[in-house]
């Protein structure tokens, strides 16, 4: 065989051979279904372009100098609005497909009766604060309901990224996105309990925080405070926001 055939052979190979990772790679981004992208070509390929923007350390807590970050993200970014005590996640963190987008857990899932009472939280807390929040469809996740700062209100600086969005929950698995204060997110996931978002940091806050779904009644319990932290810390210079059971 001459050398020709032998570089044509090995280019066939390796073409042959990134085409199947690819196919596994678009097949496992469309299992995913439609979210803020669509759950197709188009939007697999959109989010491979924005892998030029992304960071692969999501579980590092806090990749920055925290006084510079904060300063960056605005008042209050520093501050903690979670209860002092936050025990461990229990268990290994939930398998996170690596894409940028969208961020999803397929493994450790809510169950149906768990997201409905998600849910029912995120419009019990809106309905407690109505000067303060409103829960609409999501600007970030498509036809999916959101916690928002209530559009008469001024968005933080940490909010105007996310169009006044702090909390939206992914109905395929229950995981939820929260946009936390730094020093909360980096609670959260030193504890186990989320990771950052891809893009946080470039795209989004450094604050943007996955937090994974509740399996049980005291997860439950430990994501209400979650969403809670992510509503005082948006509301933290308009008002006292009104927490419900």
């Amino acid at each position: 065989m001459s050398t020709t055939q032998y570089l044509v052979g090995g280019v066939v190979f390796a073409s042959a051979t990134l085409l199947a990772i690819a196919y596994r790679d678009y097949s496992a981004y469309c299992a995913l279904g439609d979210h803020g992208l669509p759950g197709n070509f188009s939007g697999w390929c959109t989010q491979l372009r924005f892998t030029r923007n992304s960071r692969k350390d999501t579980t590092v807590p806090a990749p920055y100098d925290l006084a510079t970050a904060a300063a960056a993200a605005g008042p209050h970014s520093a501050e903690a609005f979670l209860p002092a005590h936050l025990p461990a996640r229990d268990g290994a963190r939930p398998k996170i497909p690596g894409f940028t987008a969208p961020q999803r857990q397929v493994t450790d899932m809510a169950s149906a009766a768990m997201k409905e009472r998600m849910y029912g939280y995120l419009e019990a807390l809106t309905r407690a604060n109505p000067a303060l929040l409103q829960y609409e469809l999501s600007t970030l996740e498509g036809p999916v309901p959101a916690l928002q700062l209530h559009r008469d209100q001024t968005r933080p600086k940490h909010l105007q990224r996310t169009r006044g969005e702090m909390a939206h929950i992914h109905p395929p698995d229950g995981s939820t996105h929260l946009s936390l204060s730094l020093a909360d997110s980096r609670r959260i996931i030193e504890t186990a309990w989320g990771q950052r978002h891809r893009l946080s940091g470039t795209m989004l806050g450094w604050g943007y925080t996955l937090v994974y779904a509740p399996r049980n009644e005291n997860e439950f319990q430990q994501w209400k405070d979650f969403v809670a932290a992510a509503a005082k810390y948006a509301c933290a210079d308009i008002g006292k926001v009104q927490l419900v059971v």
